[in-house]
C-alpha cells in the first residue's frame, strides 16, 4: 500500500486542475461544461478504464447531461465508487469547487488501474451538482425582465443586491434551525417585502414560487444534485451492489490563520475525532470526513489510512450518528454534495471535503482559481483516498 500512494503524481493532479478550470454551467458556459467531460472520458481511456457516459435530460431544457465513469473489474462484484462533479455555478471557474475533487479523482483512477487487484472501482464524475438550470434560468429571465439583474447576472443596484442577499440569508438561518422550506421561505419574505422596491418584490416571489415547493428532502434531486440522484435511481433499477461511496468535494483550500474554520450550527469541532487538528483555535488546516449512520466503518477505514506514515493527513471526522430523514431537518449543510443521494437510500458513502464556504472565502466566486489550492494537501487527500479503496476492497 505504501508503494501505490508514492505513486501520485502532484504535478498530474496540478495539470488536471489547469486544463479543466474555467466557468462549467450549461446556461452559461455549456460548451466548456462538455469539454470538461470529454476531457474526463479521455483520461479514464488513456488509463485503460472502461468508460460510459450516462445521459439524461430535464424537464424545461432541451439539452443532454452527462455523467461519465470509469471503472476497474467486470461489475460483477460489489463496487467502491470514487466521485466528483465536474459543473460549476455560473459565475466561477472553479478550481477548488470542485476541479481539485476531479483531479484527484483522475490520479486516483490513474494509480488503482495500474494496481494488480484493486477490486471492482468505479469513478464518476457528475454533472448538475450545481442548482438546477432550468430554475436558475427562470429567475435570470425574470430579473432581466424586471430590470435588476443585467446580462453577466448583477444586480443593477446596490439596494437590489443588498436586499436579495438579506432575503436568502434569512431563508438559510430558519432551514439550519429546522423550520420547513415553505415556512422558511415565506416568513422570510413576509419580514423583508416592506423594503422591497415593486421589482424587487416580484423577483424575490418568482425565486419563492420556483423554490420553496421542494421540501428538506426534496430538494436532493429537484433543486440541486440532479446528476448523482439520476445515478443512484439508475443503479437501483439496475440492483448494482454498491459497498461504499468516496464523494470528494471541494477539497484543495487550507488555512493557518486562527478562526479561519467555521462549521455548520450543532457541529462544533471539539465533539468530533480528529487528528492534528487546532480546533479551539479553528484553523482550517484539516481534512473533514462526514459520514452518516451507515457510514461510520467506511468513515473510520478513511481516518485510519490518514495517519498512515507516508499521509498524515489531518482530519476532523464529523461522524453524524443519523440517517437521511434526520440529517435533512437538522443537518442540511451536510448533505449539499453528491453523497447525499447515496444517504437516502442507505449507501455507504462519505463527504470528503475542505468544508467549502465554512473556510474557503472565494467559494462560489470569480476567484475560485487555481493559485488559491494547497496541492501537497490534495495529494495527501488522493492518496488517503486510494489506500482506503485498496483495503475497502478487501472486506
Amino acid at each position: 500500500m505504501i508503494d501505490s500512494i508514492k505513486k501520485v503524481d502532484v504535478e498530474r493532479i496540478y495539470q488536471h486542475v489547469m486544463l479543466i478550470e474555467g466557468v462549467k454551467h450549461p446556461i452559461v458556459n455549456p460548451e466548456r461544461l462538455d469539454e470538461a467531460a470529454d476531457y474526463i472520458k479521455s483520461e479514464f481511456e488513456k488509463y485503460g478504464l472502461n468508460t460510459n457516459e450516462q445521459t439524461f435530460k430535464i424537464e424545461g431544457s432541451d439539452m443532454t447531461f452527462k455523467n461519465i465513469e470509469g471503472y476497474i473489474g467486470d461489475g460483477s462484484q460489489p463496487e467502491i465508487l470514487v466521485t466528483s462533479h465536474y459543473d460549476t455555478t455560473r459565475n466561477t471557474p472553479g478550481a477548488n469547487d470542485n476541479g481539485s475533487a476531479v483531479a484527484a479523482m483522475l490520479e486516483a483512477a490513474r494509480v488503482l488501474a495500474s494496481e494488480e487487484n484493486p477490486g471492482n472501482v468505479r469513478f464518476v464524475s457528475f454533472t448538475l451538482e450545481e442548482l438546477q438550470p432550468t430554475l436558475v434560468q427562470l429567475s435570470r429571465d425574470k430579473g432581466l425582465e424586471l430590470g435588476i439583474i443585467d446580462e453577466d447576472y448583477r444586480y443593477t443596484s446596490y439596494h437590489t443586491h443588498k436586499m436579495i442577499k438579506k432575503f436568502f440569508s434569512k431563508v438559510s438561518v430558519r432551514l439550519s434551525k429546522g423550520k420547513s422550506s415553505l415556512e422558511s421561505w415565506e416568513k422570510s419574505f413576509d419580514e423583508i417585502k416592506d423594503e422591497l422596491t415593486d421589482s424587487e418584490r416580484k423577483y424575490c416571489e418568482c425565486i419563492m414560487k420556483s423554490r420553496s415547493k421542494f421540501t428538506r428532502t426534496s430538494w436532493v434531486g429537484g433543486l440541486a444534485l440532479v446528476g448523482s440522484d439520476h445515478w443512484v435511481k439508475q443503479a437501483i433499477k439496475e440492483k448494482r451492489e454498491i459497498k461504499g461511496v468516496i464523494n470528494l468535494e471541494t477539497i484543495g483550500y487550507t488555512s493557518k490563520r486562527k478562526n479561519s474554520q467555521f462549521l455548520p450550527p450543532l457541529m462544533h469541532p471539539i465533539i468530533f475525532p480528529s487528528y492534528k487538528v487546532k480546533a479551539r483555535k479553528r484553523i482550517g488546516d484539516f481534512i473533514s470526513v462526514v459520514s452518516d449512520k451507515n457510514s461510520k466503518e467506511l468513515g473510520k477505514l478513511f481516518c485510519k489510512k490518514c495517519k498512515l506514515e507516508g499521509i498524515k493527513l489531518p482530519y476532523l471526522w464529523a461522524r453524524i450518528p443519523l440517517r437521511f430523514e434526520k440529517i435533512a431537518k437538522w443537518l442540511m449543510d451536510t448533505l449539499r454534495s453528491d453523497h447525499a443521494p447515496f444517504w437516502r437510500k442507505n449507501i455507504p458513502a462519505l463527504m470528503i471535503t475542505d468544508t467549502a464556504n465554512f473556510r474557503y472565502p472565494y467559494y462560489h466566486t470569480e476567484a475560485d482559481t487555481i493559485d488559491k489550492l494547497d496541492f501537497d494537501f490534495i495529494m495527501k487527500v488522493t492518496q488517503a483516498t486510494i489506500a482506503t479503496v485498496l483495503e475497502f476492497s478487501l472486506l
